[in-house]
């Protein structure tokens, strides 16, 4: 994952794999419709112990495969796995924001960082599609998850969540990241800017000088 996401990062290019993850697995399974309440203890320890736990590393894995695969020339194969990756993440993202047990800070975190992927996917859902049924066969399409029009309403929804949880538990960052989607998924650049700016004003002035730089190099 880091090895992608720093290559994305310098915009050059990458290999397509998962890394023989199979992430795309996971599309053929019960867990599309179906959500494991009985996690191992693996996965509940990582979302205590890390920022992400594992469904969100698996769903970031999958999103920078859409983002690398927009450096092949477009192709109604490409997007077709474009698309499938959209998928995946999501239904990785679901297993983790269907469980009841962020109550505690750590797994907080994990469930605000799978909230602002599920907002990202979503947008690249809908992008993907758009480009699916304008330049290719529609017959090519599945809509497997039945999200296609639905996307704008439901990323708009994690976003207002995000933003709602970060001021109830004053997690700025996080604040910041909603903020910028909304300018980068262009949903609205004012309530954007006034969202960066709010938290903006909460941090220290150290810390207001770091996270000023990072907002710079967050994109979509």
């Amino acid at each position: 994952l880091a090895s992608k996401e720093f290559a994305l990062q310098n915009n050059e290019a990458f290999a397509d794999s998962d890394g023989g993850l199979d992430l795309l697995s996971i599309l053929s399974s019960d867990n599309i419709y179906e959500v494991e309440q009985t996690r191992s203890m693996l996965r509940q320890s990582a979302e205590t112990l890390c920022d992400r736990g594992v469904e969100a590393i698996q769903a970031a894995i999958c999103q920078a495969e859409v983002k690398i695969l927009e450096f092949s020339p477009a192709s109604a194969e490409v997007l077709g796995k474009q698309l499938q990756y959209c998928q995946a993440g999501l239904i990785y993202l679901n297993q983790t924001l269907s469980q009841n047990d962020a109550n505690n800070h750590e797994r907080r975190k994990n469930y605000l960082m799978c909230l602002h992927q599920k907002a990202h996917l979503l947008f690249w859902h809908q992008k993907i599609l758009q480009r699916l049924r304008k330049d290719f066969i529609d017959d090519s399409v599945n809509d497997l998850l039945g999200l296609e029009g639905k996307e704008m309403h439901q990323l708009l929804q994690c976003l207002i969540e995000c933003d709602e949880l970060s001021k109830e538990y004053d997690y700025f960052y996080m604040q910041l990241l909603v903020g910028k989607s909304y300018i980068n998924l262009k949903i609205g650049e004012v309530d954007g800017k006034e969202l960066i700016q709010s938290a903006l004003e909460k941090l220290t002035p150290p810390d207001r000088t770091i996270a000023e730089e990072l907002l710079t190099r967050i994109d979509t």
